[in-house]
């Protein structure tokens, strides 16, 4: 009988602490949010190119938010874009006409974001405007409680330049063909 009650009492111990960590992983509003990180994966026919963006500082969320067509959108300015190649890069830029359209748009509606549960993942709609284009995407997102009292919405985009009226390219006679898909992962951090 003593037993049974010791296995009880940390039973209901380990429950309590499990229902208080879930508690602590709900989040109903936020005040502010980051770009933490994009992340561009590319293909040729001989290599993979990586291009990196990343924001230092968090933005006020609109006051409109979650009322109605409001949304938040991240504008990530091409000439800050890093990569691992500084000739991919120069080609991208080049690519993208970053001389006409500096910046390259992610926007997400209100109704897109939201924290119920930790550990959540759900198909978003999210637009991305480049080369003066902007197309709508569907894409897996996964949130969770991450960084203390922050939350983390991580996705991955698969786009196709041809969608933006970009033609893959070839270099070197075409023995290096630029393949039309290119993969964007990115992760927003909200407080």
């Amino acid at each position: 009988m003593k037993i049974r009650l010791t296995y009880l009492a940390i039973l209901l111990l380990m429950m309590s602490f499990q229902a208080a960590g879930q508690m602590a992983a709900m989040k109903e509003t936020f005040s502010r949010y980051m770009f933490d990180q994009v992340h561009i994966v590319g293909k040729t026919n001989v290599n993979d190119f990586h291009m990196e963006y990343r924001e230092s500082d968090f933005c006020i969320v609109p006051g409109d938010f979650g009322k109605g067509n409001s949304m938040i959108e991240i504008e990530i300015p091409a000439d800050q874009i890093e990569a691992d190649s500084k000739i991919m890069l120069k080609d991208f830029l080049k690519l993208i006409n970053a001389d006409k359209y500096p910046t390259i748009t992610i926007e997400i509606d209100s109704d897109e974001i939201t924290f119920e549960k930790a550990g959540e993942s759900d198909l978003k709609n999210i637009g991305i405007s480049m080369n003066g284009i902007t197309k709508q995407f569907r894409s897996q997102t996964y949130s969770d409680a991450c960084f203390g009292n922050q939350w983390c919405l991580t996705g991955k985009l698969k786009i196709k330049l041809t969608d933006f009226n970009i033609q893959p390219p070839n270099k070197f006679l075409g023995l290096v063909k630029v393949r039309d898909e290119i993969f964007i992962n990115f992760r927003i951090l909200f407080s």
